[in-house]
């Protein structure tokens, strides 16, 4: 089994629209970031965390043209406005793609996409995604790809984290509550949102200290920093980081 990161840029991505870079160099592609989204793949199953503006050019980056089910983290734009990307692949799959979230999420997605379940303009487009509603602590199995879900606060929102294994991806979080950070202890290997960096305080996402406390409790062997902003140079963040925190790229694949 595998996971791809598809993206790990913020919100606006590197560069920002205009050319902005900020501290990043243009020459390195580990700079070039698109919207944070993650690729799960086993031998049969591809399970798409999050459906970015970027989509597109992130499943086409890698030639992914199979998509089994789709997981959001939460409905934040730069997490969902890539849906109308997936009407092609349900479109070949022949069947609807299921798509599964919390009730609070799917609800913010559905007055937004609605036309995604129940297809729009008199049948002309047929529904091409399939609503499944998940709680926001479920264990389930989709394919042959188990996952264990755990609610992460996001500050105006609860967002989704996912174990898989002993694996976890943690995008768009500030804090976790004693029970999720439970769900997360003997993982190997994190992905987990960084956007925070070193604000002395974000309303929204985690800060390098706190990342570094958890990492403390939790001894992952390895963790990868995503949600990576303009002010995030690659190299300088390989220079100033210990071995056993790593910047993620676009396109990395961790073997899990």
């Amino acid at each position: 089994m595998k996971v791809t990161v598809l993206g790990c840029g913020s919100s606006v991505g590197t560069p920002a629209a205009g050319g902005y870079w900020g501290v990043c160099d243009p020459k390195n592609p580990k700079n070039h970031r698109s919207r944070a989204s993650l690729l799960v793949s086993s031998a049969t199953t591809d399970i798409l965390i999050d459906a970015t503006y970027d989509l597109r050019q992130q499943l086409n980056a890698i030639e992914q043209s199979k998509i089994d089910a789709v997981f959001l983290s939460h409905a934040h734009s730069d997490h969902i406005c890539g849906i109308d990307d997936l009407r092609v692949i349900s479109y070949h799959r022949g069947s609807p793609i299921p798509l599964y979230s919390n009730a609070a999420t799917l609800e913010e997605f559905g007055g937004h996409f609605g036309y995604t379940f129940t297809g729009g303009y008199g049948g002309v487009y047929r529904p091409f995604l399939e609503k499944k509603t998940v709680a926001e602590d479920e264990k389930l199995t989709v394919g042959d790809i188990p996952l264990r879900l755990f609610p992460q606060d996001h500050g105006s929102c609860t967002s989704l984290g996912f174990r898989v294994n002993d694996f976890a991806y943690s995008v768009d979080v500030r804090d976790f509550s004693d029970a999720a950070l439970e769900t997360l202890y003997g993982i190997d290997t994190w992905i987990i949102d960084c956007a925070g960096w070193r604000r002395e305080h974000s309303a929204t996402h985690a800060r390098l200290e706190q990342i570094e406390d958890w990492i403390e409790k939790l001894k992952p062997r390895i963790t990868y920093l995503t949600v990576l902003t303009n002010f995030m140079d690659y190299d300088a963040l390989c220079k100033e980081l210990p071995d056993h925190i790593r910047p993620a790229y676009d396109g990395l694949v961790i073997e899990i």
